[in-house]
């Protein structure tokens, strides 16, 4: 089984837009709802009272029992569906491909502005810690300044 190219995002998107894309789904969400059961139940009701003879008069019989036509035109529309199902898993798996490199874009611009914020966290701690040295380097000379100054260390004059 050859293996499948992945898909960019842009033949992504025209395969989920397709017109019969969209028409497998319709239908898959019909066959899937109790409306298309209604429709089988009454529709096969009247195809076996139609080839019974109950509607005699306004219906001839054309499927005799064990109604042959029904049996292929029942049998075409299993193959049809299975493959209108098939499509639509199809495109079901490439909305879930979509969603997953959006969320593998979204991850990766979020990875990049975690390392910008690092970086900025990175440069504010170095000039914080240059403005602590600095501020160490000012009252080291402060404190040498008062030193020079104060009472004790000036020399006493006698007069």
């Amino acid at each position: 089984m050859p293996t499948q190219q992945p898909l960019h995002p842009e033949q992504l998107i025209r395969n989920l837009h397709s017109a019969e894309g969209r028409i497998a789904d319709l239908i898959t969400a019909f066959a899937g709802s109790m409306a298309f059961v209604y429709f089988h139940v009454i529709w096969f009701g009247f195809w076996i009272a139609a080839n019974f003879g109950l509607l005699a008069p306004f219906i001839h019989p054309f499927d005799p029992f064990p109604y042959g036509l029904l049996t292929m035109v029942v049998s075409l529309e299993a193959i049809f569906l299975s493959t209108l199902i098939m499509i639509s898993q199809n495109r079901q798996a490439l909305v879930d491909t979509y969603r997953e490199l959006e969320e593998e874009q979204e991850q990766h611009q979020e990875n990049i502005q975690q390392e910008e914020l690092e970086e900025e966290f990175e440069d504010i701690q170095k000039d914080l810690d240059d403005i602590k040295n600095a501020m160490a380097y000012i009252q080291q000379k402060l404190s040498t300044v008062e030193k020079a100054h104060s009472p004790q260390t000036q020399p006493t004059k006698k007069g």
